[in-house]
């Protein structure tokens, strides 16, 4: 009777097959598999800023397109994805609406920085994927604005306002550039930890049995 009890704790007690970690192979077509998806979010995330920053300043939402990409009505220009707004009153206001996109940008990526070099970046590495996947986005959203001049550029309107043309904007774009490339250390190394660092063991559960005579 003793020996059918470890027995029958031995299988109960004993860990199950654990799921084996996705090689790097399977991680870039997951990655590539995200794309998309990572695109529509990170453009509604992007107009939404917009919108969120109007209605904070009390400016009214006129229109708000997310998807599809096409010909902005209003610019006559290609474009993601567009928000218009009435009522904002000064330039301040004015200058929170176009950088809004680019504050939650960084506050995102600091976010993220805060999960890959601490010790609770997630041990699945689909969960890594997913994070680093999403990050890159965000850092795509950022840096793009670093070779953009459009007059319909966040950025070029931004500084519009702060009066910066010609040669007097360049300072102001280095300091961008120079953060774009901070931002991308920050989102390489979620790669690194994703592709090239092992995931931890788990640590195992050893529960103590007891034995009792019948």
């Amino acid at each position: 009777m003793r020996a059918r009890l470890v027995l029958v704790l031995v299988l109960v007690l004993a860990p199950r097959g654990s799921r084996a970690d996705p090689s790097n192979k399977q991680l870039v077509y997951v990655g590539l598999g995200l794309a998309v998806p990572t695109y529509v979010a990170g453009v509604a995330l992007h107009e939404s800023s917009h919108a969120l920053a109007a209605v904070i300043v009390g400016a009214k939402v006129e229109q708000l397109h997310v998807f599809p990409p096409g010909i902005d009505p209003h610019a006559h220009v290609f474009r993601f994805g567009w928000t218009y707004v009435r009522g904002l009153r000064t330039r301040g206001q004015e200058v929170l609406f176009f950088a809004a996109p680019k504050l939650v940008d960084l506050a995102l990526l600091g976010g993220f920085a805060a999960l890959v070099y601490t010790n609770v970046w997630p041990h699945d590495r689909y969960g890594q994927l997913a994070l680093t996947v999403g990050a890159t986005g965000l850092w795509v959203d950022f840096a793009k604005d670093v070779v953009l001049f459009a007059p319909t550029n966040d950025v070029v309107q931004v500084l519009d306002r702060w009066c910066m043309h010609g040669w007097r904007e360049v300072p102001a774009r280095l300091v961008y550039a120079a953060a774009a490339v901070g931002l991308a250390v920050i989102v390489a190394r979620g790669y690194e930890r994703t592709f090239a660092t092992p995931a931890p063991a788990p640590t195992p559960l050893v529960v103590p049995v007891l034995r009792a005579a019948f």
